[in-house]
């Protein structure tokens, strides 16, 4: 399946760009911008308006990037993003955070894993150049020549270059497959997903998921009966904020009366013995919805200035976080902690470190196994310099050696044994192989 699901432009060999290039040249070549919008940029920039060049072609990037994400259908984005608060009623423009929709579509093959690696670089600058509380009038707070070429760069070259940008065919026809066929022990998808990088696993049972939730009549026995062939065969693999996934949606689709669904899912879990993943109360679902509106804070414009409300809100929820919604909330925890490549949101800290200092040994533990092998987010924040500083300053004041003899992971163990020594390469070197083992692109 990654073979096939790595082709993802037709007809488009000639659309590769020039090592070097001019900075006009490059821009007329984004085919998605008209004739007068290439004009503008083109003489705004001569004109050294780097901060609106970067923010007009970054923001005509990203709309056509959720644009494709969005004729996917809202549900099913819902779904692959673990959003209860998107539905069919909502502007996925503004629900959905730029970093989700640059993950999202990495994932589901609508970009290529470089190009969505220098997306996520070219986001946090125009990001930090856009806050409103930067000294305008201190140089160094001025976006440089250099960093618009790069925006521009990545813009044109991993979206704009195209006349449309959409999912390949391969992973279109996986999905419709999945509900209208009933897979056979032989299928040649199930054979190959099997191999993998994990994003596929964790995309394949979102999917699923998705199917099982919308779909009716034989389109749902072929989507229930794909679930019980596949899910268990790469349950043991799969990382517990997935399996929690899974739990979650089968407690929803019981509670919204979907029977059907709802046993089809509890064969699935009964084969795995997954009812520990099973919520018990809707206390967990409050956490998990907190956790990614501070997540969205952290993503979004004026992030600094943002995210101090919803991590105080989280902080304020209780110092025990439960367990199904522990690895959202880590996740949204330690971004706040480590920020982005232009520091942290001081106001935030508090409420951060409030939680962090409420995690007891076992929850750190389970946090090592379990949730950081696949986590992309942090993973991608410890490549980046000033933050693997931060892990450092971090993670190396709690009680490593109590915690190392536990961790299975040797890529982990690799990883806080660097954090122990401070050695900051070391953290970004492993850091970096953690996150293209799971299927990201990581230059």
């Amino acid at each position: 399946m990654k073979n096939k699901a790595i082709v993802l432009w037709q007809n488009n060999e000639n659309l590769v760009l020039p090592a070097k290039i001019s900075t006009p040249e490059l821009i007329n070549r984004g085919v998605q911008l008209s004739s007068k919008d290439q004009r503008q940029i083109i003489t705004a920039f001569e004109n050294e308006s780097y901060e609106m060049v970067s923010t007009y072609v970054w923001t005509k990037t990203i709309n056509s990037l959720k644009s494709q994400l969005s004729k996917m259908g809202l549900s099913f984005i819902a779904e692959m993003l673990d959003r209860s608060d998107i539905n069919e009623y909502v502007d996925l423009q503004q629900v959905i955070s730029d970093f989700e929709a640059i993950r999202l579509a990495e994932e589901l093959g609508i970009i290529k894993g470089t190009s969505a690696f220098r997306l996520k670089q070219a986001m946090e600058t125009v990001i930090h150049f856009n806050q409103p509380e930067l000294d305008q009038d201190d140089a160094d707070n001025e976006l440089s020549e250099e960093e618009t070429k790069m925006i521009i760069r990545s813009c044109i070259q991993g979206v704009l270059k195209y006349k449309k940008i959409e999912a390949p065919i391969d992973f279109k026809t996986f999905r419709k497959d999945l509900e209208e066929t009933t897979f056979r022990e032989d299928n040649s998808y199930l054979n190959k997903l099997i191999l993998s990088p994990y994003f596929f696993h964790r995309t394949t049972v979102r999917i699923l998921l998705s199917l099982i939730k919308s779909s009716s009549g034989a389109q749902l026995e072929n989507s229930l009966a794909n679930s019980n062939l596949i899910i268990p065969k790469i349950w043991t693999d799969l990382q517990h904020p997935e399996k929690y996934q899974i739990g979650r949606s089968y407690s929803e689709l019981f509670a919204d009366g979907q029977t059907k669904a709802a046993s089809g899912l509890k064969q699935v879990l009964l084969k795995v013995g997954g009812f520990d993943f099973v919520p018990e109360d809707l206390r967990s679902t409050s956490f998990v919805r907190v956790a990614n509106e501070v997540l969205s804070a952290h993503d979004g414009m004026n992030n600094f200035y943002n995210e101090p409300a919803p991590m105080n809100t989280l902080s304020k929820m209780g110092s025990v976080i439960p367990i199904p919604a522990f690895p959202i909330c880590m996740t949204a925890i330690l971004s706040v902690k480590l920020g982005n490549f232009y520091g942290i949101s001081h106001d935030a800290q508090d409420g951060a470190n409030f939680l962090l200092k409420n995690i007891t040994h076992d929850r750190w533990v389970y946090f090592f196994n379990e949730c950081l092998p696949s986590n992309d987010r942090i993973l991608y924040k410890l490549m980046i310099d000033a933050l693997s500083l931060r892990w450092i300053k971090y993670i190396a004041s709690i009680d490593l050696d109590s915690i190392l003899p536990e961790i299975k992971n040797r890529k982990i163990v690799s990883l806080l044994k660097a954090t122990k020594e401070k050695n900051k390469t070391g953290i970004k070197k492993i850091a970096s192989e953690i996150y293209s083992s799971i299927g990201y692109s990581n230059k």
